[in-house]
């Protein structure tokens, strides 16, 4: 069995072990069986990760568990898929008889799924595009049709006035919205701290959350974010790459308040710490991942409305001091918004249909309006067999969260996301019940 490669006894039993309390009673058998499910969902994630490293977007479980897993022996890509497939046939045997148990089931069922393709992947079997990116993330690919692409080039002509290309624009524009790199970080922070104060306003958080920004330079990333456990978390920001003030704010939302670390934060709080280990463990290239990218990119416009966050760029801007034209900027953003699904229908056709890559360049070029300084990046993770999936992460991720928020209320909705094990199919049942 794949959960014993290699692991002591004396491991598995401390991993295993719980210590009594009042809310999880040692003699509780379900405690047990659940106890095992996780610890085999941990070992397969890291075991997989292994011959994936960007799978494992953050761990925060036992460290035995980790430094077992790197000290043994890679394990083979097919005893892995294996072992995908037995949690799958236990998840779906595990209680059901609350909400929170039944959304449990799904979430680990459609978890080891992805991991179950993506062993496949690993023991070099050859999937589609199309089909992985659905069996990753729990979706129908769709492309996006050229309506959207041409909204989104009328408000960035109606935005951007003066000469030239719709691309020159749009990089003098970003030109004249820099950040001052030697202020970033600080900015960033200040930032942050309003977005968390408007966060807790609004949805729950642990007390004991915190979050902390540092400067990154010579790195390949524009900005990465690590979550700690314990409430932590620490953001790390490429200060050598050019942001603008709006730009900034997005990522800021994204990875720190209402995002990635405020999601962390509520779902080990509530849920992790009280016998839903498996969540000990995040995954980029997974259900999980989808959800948590659309939960992360529509965050801010949740606790902070397009004007107030014009106010609040303002503000920035004439602190060191800039001046920034606010409409504009904002106009531009939301046409950004509008012309992101152009990177999915790029995958589509360099993936699955077999274009040239000088041709998806241009494509990108001329109707993503990628800037000359991204396109060779934004190509490379196009290319990258594992990279290359996640644009439908962030696109069907932001379009289903979008869509579920509209009909559940956005902070209702979005308090629930942050506390509950959603999969797309389950936010989707809820869209169209049947």
């Amino acid at each position: 069995m794949v959960i014993g490669r290699l692991l002591s006894s004396a491991c598995l039993l401390a991993c295993l072990a719980k210590v009594p309390t009042a809310a999880n009673p040692v003699n509780d058998a379900s405690i047990w069986v659940v106890d095992d499910i996780a610890l085999r969902y941990l070992l397969l994630g890291l075991r997989l990760g292994r011959h994936l490293p960007r799978l494992v977007d953050s761990y925060h479980g036992p460290a035995e568990l980790s430094e077992a897993v790197d000290g043994e022996p890679l394990t083979p890509a097919a005893e892995l898929h294996d072992e995908a497939m037995q949690l799958a046939g236990m998840a779906a045997e595990l209680p059901a008889d609350t909400a929170t148990r039944r959304r449990r089931v799904s979430w680990l069922i459609a978890q080891v799924g992805a991991m179950g393709a993506l062993a496949r992947l690993a023991g070099g079997e050859e999937i589609g595009y199309v089909d992985l990116v659905e069996d990753l993330y729990d979706i129908e690919v769709q492309l996006e049709p050229d309506a959207t692409f041409d909204t989104a080039r009328r408000m960035l002509d109606s935005a951007l006035r003066g000469s030239g290309s719709l691309r020159e624009r749009l990089a003098d524009h970003d030109s004249r919205g820099r950040v001052p790199p030697e202020r970033i970080i600080a900015l960033a922070s200040e930032l942050s701290a309003r977005l968390r104060t408007r966060a807790r306003t609004q949805l729950w958080l642990p007390e004991r959350e915190s979050l902390r920004i540092e400067a990154a330079r010579d790195v390949g990333w524009t900005i990465d974010a690590q979550f700690l456990g314990a409430g932590r978390s620490v953001v790390r920001i490429n200060i050598d790459r050019p942001l603008t003030f709006g730009t900034l704010a997005e990522l800021v939302a994204h990875e720190g308040y209402p995002g990635h670390h405020a999601e962390a934060s509520v779902k080990d709080d509530l849920l992790a710490s009280v016998g839903h280990e498996e969540l000990s463990l995040s995954t980029t290239l997974s259900p999980q991942g989808l959800v948590s990218e659309g939960m992360a990119g529509i965050g801010r416009e949740v606790v902070m409305s397009d004007d107030e966050l014009g106010s609040e760029l303002q503000r920035l801007a004439r602190s060191v001091d800039r001046r920034l034209d606010v409409a504009s900027g904002l106009m531009v953003q939301r046409a950004r918004r509008l012309l992101a699904p152009a990177l999915g229908n790029a995958a589509v056709a360099l993936h699955r249909d077999g274009e040239p890559v000088d041709e998806v360049r241009s494509y990108l070029a001329d109707v993503g309006l990628v800037s000359d300084e991204r396109l060779d990046e934004t190509i490379s993770r196009l290319r990258d067999p594992v990279l290359r999936t996640q644009p439908f992460a962030h696109i069907e991720g932001r379009r289903l969260v979008l869509e579920w928020l509209e009909v559940h209320g956005q902070t209702r909705g979005f308090n629930r996301l942050l506390s509950e094990q959603q999969t797309p199919h389950a936010l989707r049942s809820e869209l169209n019940p049947t």
